[in-house]
C-alpha cells in the first residue's frame, strides 16, 4: 500500500491553471512569469491545491530535502553511522565527527533547522485554509494530511536538535518570537496534531513516533495495531528541479557521504555494508550499495553507494507499516511477549516490503533473503537486537538519531557506545556532540538564550 501525492497534486493544480482566462495575454509575445504568484491571488478559494501542495512541498523540502542540499535526512546519517564523511567541506566534517561549529560559524543542519520551522508555519496555515475552505473542512484528507505533517515537524525538532527550541507565536495574522520548548514539550504538543488528522495511519505512526520518545511502549503499540505491514506514505522527490532532487542520490552521486559500515569501531556502529564489507554480494537486502571505483570528492577515501534511493527521483518512506511492526516489537520486548515472532515476520517478508520501498528492488537484491533471529538470551543483547533492526529497515528515513538518543535516555546506554567514536578516519578523534545546535539567527529572539541549547546532551528535558 503506497500513499503518493504528486501525480494527483500536479493534475489538480494544472486543472486550476488551465482554467484561467486566456485573455489574459494580450499578445503574443507577452509572457506571464510562472516563477511568481500574487500573494493574495492565493486567498482565492480556487487555488486552495496549490496552497496545500505548495505547504507538503515544504515539508518535503525540510525533512528530506532538496538535493544538495544539507538536509535532515542526510545530517542525521551523519552524525550517527550511517554515512562517513568523503569530501572536503568543514561543516560535514564536524557533523561527521561529532565536534560541531558554534551557531555563529554555522554547521551543516541549519538549512534542516529553518526549514523545519518554515514547513511547521506551512503546513499550520495550509490545514487553516482547508478547514475554513467552503468545500473542505477538518474532515477533508488534505486537513488530515497536513496536521499530520505538522506534527512531524515537532519529531524532528525534538528528535534532531538540543533540548531548547524556540517555536513562534502561531498567530498567522501577527507571528512573534516564541518561548524555548524542551524535547519532551514537543512530543507532547506533536500528539495533538496527529489527533486533529483524524486517526489516519500516518497520523498513528506518527503520534506512536512521539510516544515512543517518551518511553509509553504500551500506548504507542496500541495506536499502530491497525496499521497493515504493507504501508508506506512517501515523501516524493522528482528529477524536474532542484528543489525536488533525491538528497541522498545527489550527495552520493557528487562524492560527498559514503555509506558507513561500523562506523568509529564501536559495538553499535553497525555494519551497513553486510557481511563482506568490501563486497556487495554479501550486502544485507535491506540496504543494497555499491562501490563507486572513482572514489569520494576526496577520492582518498572510498565511495560506498547506497541504492535504497538509486535514482533522482527516488522516493523516502516517512511512515511505514514496517515502522508499526518495529513499535509492537519493542513494546512486546518491554512487557515479555512476542519480540522476536514479529521481527522475524519481517524478515520473512523482506522482498516484498523492500520492493514496495526501493525502486527496482529486484535489479539490485534479485534473491532477497534473511534468516530467521534466534534470541541472543539476555535483556542488554535482545535491545542491541532490536534496535539493529529498527536501523536496518529504517536506514536513511532520519529516524537514527532519535534511536541512538532513545538508547541512551530509556535503556541506560553511554553515547559512546551508541555514536561513532574512538579515532576518526580524517585524523584526531570524534567529538563528543549527540544533537544539533539551533541556527544562530535565534540571538535575535528576545524570549530566547542561545546558550540553553546544549549539543552534547541527549536528554529531552
Amino acid at each position: 500500500m503506497k500513499t503518493r501525492r504528486s501525480m494527483k497534486y500536479l493534475a489538480r493544480v494544472a486543472a486550476v491553471v488551465l482554467a484561467l482566462p486566456l485573455a489574459a495575454c494580450d499578445g503574443a509575445l507577452e509572457v506571464v512569469d510562472p516563477d511568481t504568484v500574487n500573494p493574495g491571488t492565493l486567498d482565492d478559494p480556487n487555488f486552495i491545491d496549490v496552497v496545500v501542495a505548495g505547504a507538503i512541498g515544504d515539508f518535503a523540502v525540510a525533512y528530506s530535502g532538496p538535493g544538495l542540499t544539507d538536509t535532515y535526512l542526510a545530517s542525521v546519517a551523519a552524525i550517527t553511522d550511517e554515512f562517513f564523511n568523503s569530501e572536503t567541506f568543514p561543516t560535514r566534517t564536524a557533523t561527521d565527527r561529532r565536534q560541531q561549529f558554534s551557531p555563529a560559524n554555522g554547521n551543516s543542519a541549519d538549512a534542516a533547522y529553518v526549514n523545519l520551522h518554515r514547513a511547521r508555519r506551512a503546513t499550520m496555515l495550509a490545514a487553516q485554509r482547508v478547514a475554513n475552505h467552503p468545500d473542505r473542512g477538518t474532515s477533508h484528507p488534505d486537513y488530515a494530511e497536513l496536521k499530520a505533517l505538522q506534527g512531524y515537524t515537532y519529531l524532528a525538532l525534538g528528535e534532531g536538535f538540543c533540548s531548547s527550541i524556540p517555536i513562534s507565536n502561531d498567530d498567522a495574522s501577527d507571528p512573534a518570537d516564541g518561548p524555548p520548548r524542551t524535547s519532551r514539550q514537543l512530543f507532547e504538543e506533536a500528539q495533538p496534531l496527529f489527533d486533529a488528522a483524524g486517526g489516519t495511519d500516518l497520523a498513528n505512526i506518527g503520534k506512536a513516533r512521539a510516544l515512543m520518545n517518551l518511553g509509553q511502549y504500551a500506548a504507542a503499540a496500541a495506536l499502530v495495531t491497525a496499521v497493515p505491514t504493507t504501508f508506506n506514505y512517501f515523501i516524493e522527490h522528482a528529477s524536474t528541479t532542484g528543489r525536488q532532487a533525491n538528497p541522498f542520490w545527489s550527495l552520493q552521486s557528487n562524492g560527498r557521504w559514503s555509506l558507513s559500515h561500523n562506523e568509529g569501531g564501536n559495538l553499535t556502529g553497525l555494519a551497513f555494508r553486510g557481511a563482506d564489507p568490501s563486497n556487495n554480494a554479501g550486502q544485507d537486502p535491506r540496504i543494497p550499495w555499491f562501490q563507486d571505483p572513482d572514489g569520494g570528492f576526496d577520492p582518498v577515501y572510498p565511495l560506498y553507494v547506497q541504492l535504497k534511493y538509486p535514482y533522482l527521483d527516488s522516493d523516502v518512506p516517512l511512515a511505514s507499516g514496517i515502522e508499526a511492526r518495529l513499535i509492537e516489537a519493542e513494546a512486546a520486548l518491554a512487557a515479555g511477549g512476542n519480540w522476536l515472532a514479529i521481527l522475524n515476520a519481517l524478515r520473512d517478508s523482506v522482498g516484498v516490503l523492500m520492493a514496495a520501498q526501493i525502486d527496482d528492488y529486484s535489479t539490485w537484491v534479485p534473491a532477497p533473503v534473511l534468516a530467521p533471529l534466534v534470541d541472543p538470551g539476555t535483556a542488554a543483547t535482545r535491545i542491541d537486537l532490536l534496535f539493529e533492526e529498527r536501523a536496518f529497515w529504517l536506514w536513511g528515513t532520519g529516524q537514527r538519531l532519535g534511536d541512538v538518543r532513545r538508547l541512551i535516555n530509556q535503556y541506560g546506554r553511554l553515547a559512546d557506545d551508541v555514536f561513532p567514536s574512538g579515532t576518526y578516519h580524517k585524523g584526531g578523534a570524534y567529538g563528543t556532540d549527540i544533537v544539533f545546535p539551533v541556527d544562530f539567527d535565534e540571538v535575535n529572539n528576545t524570549l530566547y538564550d542561545i546558550s540553553t541549547c546544549v549539543v552534547t546532551s541527549a536528554g529531552i528535558d
